[in-house]
């Protein structure tokens, strides 16, 4: 006989083993769906295995007692027929931590931040060896450098070995909007110098121009993102005039410049990795421009965080359903690259992506004149500094002048 605690752990692990299962299959039986929907050849002969499916899934609830790991393995082998298709879709799962450098809290929090998020993803690094994860902003490795050099090299382990993949090519997740044109090139141009300074990277080692709560894009920045060596962009805030944007397109600018968008509008750069969430992004993007795979980014989190442990043990399981996508986790550079590879036939848009949170440009106008000042008093330094060597042989005082800069472009932070 059982006592009253081991009948109460038994009903909770009944019921854990019962919520499990259940997720299991109605989660198979909705992706089926969708293959009968999306798959032009094979969909009308798939509907009698999944009207089986269902029913046998109804004849279940409607007995007494349910035996859930039978009822898995049974509805399962009636979906066999799906599971090749449907693990040909894929979806590309790129782990990210969204840093806000700074918004509503004093600097010494976004170290902290910083800090505890990047060691808790070289933990995870460490425990899962399936684990991809992408940083952006130059910002984040510069603290790292000044408050926890410790940390460097085993970022830059991973970062040989692949799996720690660096989306730096700007100092910040910039606005796109209030900054300067110089301002913009020069993001480009001190990441690129830190980066190779710190991993050895080149220009053609970060394609990619991490963007996604910045909020409204000019029509110029396909133009300077391709000259410094930029193809592919990441966003969420396409601009709120503009809809409906692609899941994924071309943007080309007025010289006729371009790049490869994906535009996570409809999920954002913060997911948690769960059946509905998986479902929904791969639907959108068949929906949006007929393709069978997508990127969902994940991470807990507008001000540090991460990927979870939670995550990825879902995703290990996820990965052993058979009526099931196939979950990649990878660089995100590698989803663009298959992207690119199925990209002709991409809309193209040209032209502005606004107006996206228009008052995030204002609200703070004495930073935003500070900024205008300062850009205008560092290009009347630089030229200052150019005449004084030609005049007088004086040195020209380059890390004096790459200092202020990094400051100033580190306030082009969005928020």
């Amino acid at each position: 006989m059982m006592n009253n605690m081991q009948l109460e752990r038994s009903v909770r692990v009944n019921a854990m083993w019962r919520e499990s299962a259940w997720a299991r299959i109605r989660s198979q039986i909705r992706f089926a769906e969708h293959l009968v929907a999306t798959d032009a050849k094979h969909g009308a002969a798939w509907m009698a295995p999944l009207d089986r499916a269902r029913a046998a899934v109804a004849d279940a609830m409607a007995s007494e007692t349910v035996d859930w790991p039978q009822l898995v393995t049974h509805i399962e082998s009636i979906l066999a027929p799906m599971s090749e298709a449907a693990k040909i879709r894929t979806l590309y799962m790129v782990g990210h931590a969204h840093i806000d450098m700074n918004w509503m809290w004093s600097w010494p929090e976004t170290v902290s931040v910083t800090l505890d998020t990047l060691r808790t993803m070289l933990d995870l690094l460490n425990e899962f060896p399936e684990f991809h994860f992408s940083q952006s902003q130059a910002s984040v490795y510069a603290i790292v450098e000044k408050y926890a050099p410790e940390l460097l090299p085993r970022i830059a382990r991973y970062v040989k070995e692949g799996r720690w993949e660096v989306t730096a090519s700007h100092w910040v997740e910039t606005d796109k909007n209030m900054v300067s044109g110089e301002s913009l090139c020069r993001h480009v141009l001190y990441t690129r110098a830190a980066m190779a300074r710190l991993f050895g990277l080149k220009p053609e080692d970060v394609a990619i121009d991490w963007s996604p709560d910045t909020f409204g894009h000019a029509a110029t920045v396909p133009t300077y993102l391709r000259q410094g060596g930029v193809r592919y962009l990441y966003m969420h805030r396409p601009g709120i005039e503009q809809q409906p944007v692609p899941e994924a397109f071309w943007w080309e600018g007025p010289d006729g410049a371009r790049v490869l968008v994906r535009n996570d509008q409809k999920r954002g750069y913060g997911c948690t990795i769960q059946p509905g969430v998986v479902i929904e992004t791969l639907e959108a993007m068949q929906q949006s421009v007929g393709l069978d795979f997508a990127m969902l980014v994940y991470g807990v989190g507008d001000h540090g965080g991460g990927p979870t442990r939670r995550d990825l043990l879902v995703a290990r399981e996820m990965s052993t359903w058979p009526v099931f996508p196939t979950l990649s986790f990878v660089p995100a550079q590698a989803y663009y690259r298959k992207l690119e590879e199925n990209g002709n036939e991409l809309p193209v848009l040209r032209g502005e992506l606004n107006n996206e949170f228009a008052g995030c440009y204002t609200t703070q106008s004495l930073i935003k004149r500070g900024n205008r000042v300062a850009e205008a008093r560092l290009a009347d330094a630089e030229f200052a500094a150019v005449v004084d060597r030609l005049a007088t042989g004086a040195a020209y005082p380059t890390e004096t002048v790459a200092e202020d800069w990094r400051r100033t472009l580190f306030s082009h932070f969005h928020d």
